[in-house]
């Protein structure tokens, strides 16, 4: 009976994130970060599917679920139009770990709020040297991944970080240094760095968190 409850829950969270996934890129304060970043996207979606997934495992009494083999059906909801697939995926991916731990456990729906801390004062107009924000996304992409792991050691002490005060020194173009460019790279590393920070601080060690399986 259990099953079959589960089931019928997630094929509605399912059919409800479905309808809305293009609704995320008007999204009020957050729609700006999304649009910049394939990752970020990535994230939203599999934020929402986790948080739902994981909170219907804990109304229904189930044990939680530790390998991200055992989330099986989810769709992407991905689109072209949001930039490289691959890239998509990983933020899919992070957003789904996340999500998960904090719906299992009981915790507020973040997603949105943390979205929107690290989309302040992005302008709507494109840099010449990056039209189609692949440095910001690279470096939305690798501020998420080293914020995380700076979150989850023992040296940091709190869960925000103002995404301001955050450094920026491994930008290393393809060709000869672009200052335009790094700058694109860094205000995606900064804020990613904030949003992994956060993230890596509430999945520390002993949360219900999904991982690769091995």
């Amino acid at each position: 009976m259990a099953r079959l409850v589960l089931t019928l829950c997630l094929g509605a969270v399912f059919a409800l994130s479905a309808g809305a996934q293009d609704l995320h890129l008007s999204e009020p304060g957050s729609a700006a970060v999304l649009a910049r970043s394939a990752f970020a996207h990535g994230y939203r979606h599999g934020y929402e599917a986790g948080y739902h997934m994981g909170n219907t495992d804990i109304c229904v009494g189930t044990l939680p679920r530790t390998k991200l083999r055992e989330v099986r059906g989810l769709k992407l909801g991905y689109s072209p139009q949001f930039g490289p697939r691959r890239v998509f995926e990983r933020g899919f991916q992070a957003g789904l770990k996340a999500g998960y731990s904090d719906g299992y456990s009981g915790r507020q729906f973040r997603a949105v709020d943390s979205l929107r801390a690290v989309s302040v004062a992005l302008e709507d107009s494109r840099s010449p040297a990056d039209p189609a924000y692949a440095y910001f996304d690279q470096g939305f992409f690798s501020g998420y991944n080293e914020g995380f792991a700076h979150g989850g050691s023992a040296s940091s002490s709190t869960a925000q970080l103002d995404f301001h005060f955050v450094g920026c020194s491994n930008f290393h173009p393809a060709k000869q240094r672009d200052l335009a460019a790094e700058q694109s790279y860094c205000e995606g590393y900064r804020r990613g760095f904030a949003l992994g920070h956060t993230d890596g601080f509430v999945l520390h060690p002993g949360t219900t968190s999904l991982e690769a399986s091995k």
